[in-house]
C-alpha cells in the first residue's frame, strides 16, 4: 500500500494486497487521503456545476460517488448535497435488471438528480457537452489495474481525438480489495451481483460470475463466493468476455437477466441525455 499521503501521478509500485477473508482486507487510510485530496483539489479548481461524476452502478465508481459526496458535504457543510452534484449514469448496452435496481437505490440513497444517458462513452461525453456547456472535468473511478489505464494521471486532459474536457480520477492507486475494504467497513451500498460472484460488471452479454468464486455447497451444487473473498486481484476480470460460461451445478451455464423493454420507467423515461 502507498506510504505518503502525497498525490503521486506515476504509478504505484507498491505490492497489490492479497485477501483471504474479511479480516484480512487492506488498510484504506492512504488511498483514501489522497483520493479526498484529489477531489479537494478539483473542486478548488472547479465550481460544483463545471464537474460530472461518471456512474455505471460498479463497485469503483460507486465507491468514488460515496468519497466525492463526504468531501462535498465537508467543503458546503451541506447534507443534501447529493442534489447538487451532477452524477451522469451511463447505461450499457443490454444492462442487468440488478444494476437498473441498484441505480434507482443509489439515487435515493444520496438524493442525487441523476442523469441517464446511453451508448458508447466518447459520443456520450460529446451529447453531454453540447447540453451541458458549462461542464469543464468529470470525475471517474478508473484505476491503474483497468485496461489502458496504467500511465494515467490523477488529472489529465482527453486525448486530442475526444471532446475535451478534464479527467479527474481519485482512485488511481486503489487496488481490488481497497475497493471492497471501504465498502465493506464502511458499509456501503453496492449492487447484488457482487453477492453472487460477479467481480466486474459489463453487460449480460460480456458478463459472468468470476470462475475463480466457484465452489461446491455441501449438496454438491456449484455456487459462488462474494466478490470481497477473491483472493487473487490479478482474477478480477476473469468474467468478463463473450466466451466465458460460469458452470451451475456441475455441468451447466449461468444464464444473465437482462433487460430490455422492462427497464424501471423511472429511468427511461427520466432525464435522459
Amino acid at each position: 500500500m502507498a506510504n505518503s499521503h502525497a498525490l503521486r501521478n506515476g504509478a504505484n509500485t507498491d505490492m497489490q494486497p492479497t485477501c483471504g477473508g474479511m479480516d484480512e482486507l487492506p488498510d484504506v487510510t492512504d488511498v483514501l487521503k489522497e483520493a479526498e485530496q484529489v477531489i479537494r483539489q478539483c473542486f478548488q479548481t472547479y465550481a460544483l456545476d463545471e464537474v460530472f461524476l461518471c456512474f455505471n452502478g460498479g463497485k469503483d465508481c460507486t465507491v468514488l460517488l460515496d468519497i466525492t459526496i463526504n468531501v462535498l458535504k465537508d467543503i458546503y457543510k451541506s447534507c443534501d448535497i447529493g442534489k447538487n452534484l451532477k452524477v451522469v449514469y451511463i447505461r450499457t448496452k443490454g444492462p442487468f435488471v440488478e444494476i437498473e435496481k441498484f441505480v434507482q437505490e443509489i439515487k435515493m440513497y444520496y438524493g442525487l438528480t441523476l442523469k441517464v444517458t446511453e451508448g458508447e462513452m466518447k459520443e456520450t461525453l460529446q451529447r453531454l457537452l453540447e447540453k451541458d456547456g458549462i461542464l469543464k472535468a468529470g470525475l471517474m473511478g478508473t484505476r491503474r489495474s483497468d485496461p489502458y489505464s496504467e500511465n494515467l494521471q490523477f488529472v489529465q486532459k482527453t486525448d486530442a481525438n475526444w471532446p475535451q474536457i478534464m479527467r479527474i480520477s481519485p482512485l488511481l492507486n486503489w487496488f481490488y480489495h481497497h475497493i471492497w475494504s471501504y465498502i465493506l467497513q464502511r458499509q456501503v451500498p453496492y449492487c447484488s451481483l457482487y453477492d453472487k460472484g460477479y467481480t466486474s460488471i459489463g453487460s449480460t452479454t460480456n458478463t459472468w460470475p468470476n470462475p475463480a468464486l466457484a465452489h461446491k455447497d455441501c449438496f454438491g451444487c456449484v455456487t459462488y463466493h462474494p466478490a470481497w473473498r477473491l483472493s487473487d486481484a490479478s482474477l478480477e476480470r476473469a468474467g468478463r468476455g463473450s466466451s466465458v460460461k460460469a458452470p451451475v451445478n456441475g455441468n451447466g451455464t449461468y444464464h444473465n437477466h437482462s433487460l430490455t423493454s422492462t427497464i424501471n420507467p423511472c429511468i427511461r423515461n427520466g432525464d435522459v441525455l
